[in-house]
């Protein structure tokens, strides 16, 4: 009888041990599965290209990070986690007589997946910084390096980030950041709610945003080639300008006041609320407008 009850209390024994492995093997299997996915998995492409290409990136829900060098190819790189190739996730990429295009697109792009994995996407571009490059996504950031070509980027929802661009460049988002460094040529940036913060050689200078603070600095060299425009519907504005940058300034704020730290020959009724008037001789009409905030112009 004692052999037996042993017998029984050693079985209850391993019955409560088994009672409690199981749920630690399943989690150290999901926790091992999860490790798994969050290493993410990749999709490439490399393309070998020649005189003034065109490359075209387009996702419904993705960030992009663009490299540029003198390379003559196209080098493609698709960062995913959480989406199933084919199914959830679908990337198609073509070349032809213009350059190289590449379409990412998700299918219910929820923020989390099966036992909480993070699902993202992210796209990688290395390409010759004197090509064309246009850039859409739905939702995410844009950041690119030198680009000598013609730059277009657009975003649903997130920051952008442009250095050393040359020439024609379009910065939009609906609601995110703006920031463009070191920049040359036409440059038009718009956002929907956000801040903007450009330095450059201007020809051209477009800038809007419905609520956020505007910070441009005009390098020496800049010349109005056309009218600028600055507007944001809710923002302070700070300019600097170079000496004996030629312009009609017409600045005006609702709310607040307008501060201008060197010579202006003012026309109209003075008021520290609108400025109107000639710099250094005047030239072009540069308009920069504010609904509340004040504008503050100073030198380079």
């Amino acid at each position: 009888m004692l052999a037996l009850r042993l017998s029984n209390t050693a079985l209850r024994r391993v019955r409560s041990l088994m009672s409690l492995a199981l749920p630690v093997a399943f989690l150290m299997l999901a926790s091992g599965f999860l490790a798994a996915r969050a290493s993410g998995e990749e999709w490439t492409r490399t393309y070998s290209i020649s005189g003034h290409p065109k490359v075209r990136i387009s996702t419904n829900d993705g960030a992009v990070r663009v490299y540029t060098s003198d390379a003559n190819q196209v080098q493609l790189r698709v960062e995913y986690h959480g989406y199933e190739m084919d199914r959830t996730l679908r990337i198609e990429s073509r070349q032809d007589a213009s350059g190289v295009e590449l379409d990412a697109r998700v299918r219910g792009s929820w923020g989390f997946s099966w036992l909480g994995s993070t699902r993202s996407l992210r796209i990688e571009v290395h390409m010759p910084r004197g090509a064309d490059l246009n850039v859409d996504t739905g939702d995410g950031s844009v950041e690119t390096e030198a680009i000598e070509g013609a730059l277009d980027i657009h975003t649903g929802d997130g920051h952008i980030t442009v250095r050393g661009a040359k020439g024609f460049t379009r910065l939009r988002t609906g609601d995110g950041s703006i920031e463009g460094h070191d920049l040359d040529g036409t440059v038009e940036a718009t956002t929907g709610d956000g801040h903007v913060r450009l330095d450059g050689r201007f020809e051209v200078l477009n800038i809007k945003t419905g609520d956020g603070s505007i910070d441009a600095r005009v390098n020496s060299g800049s010349k109005m080639a056309s009218s600028w425009n600055i507007r944001t519907g809710d923002g302070s504005v700070d300019v600097a300008l170079p000496d004996g940058f030629q312009a009609y300034l017409d600045a005006q704020t609702r709310d607040g006041h307008v501060n201008v730290s060197f010579p202006i020959m003012v026309e109209g009724g003075i008021s520290s609320a609108h400025v109107q008037g000639k710099l250094n001789g005047g030239g072009q009409t540069f308009m920069i407008h504010t609904g509340d905030g004040s504008i503050r112009l100073r030198r380079t």
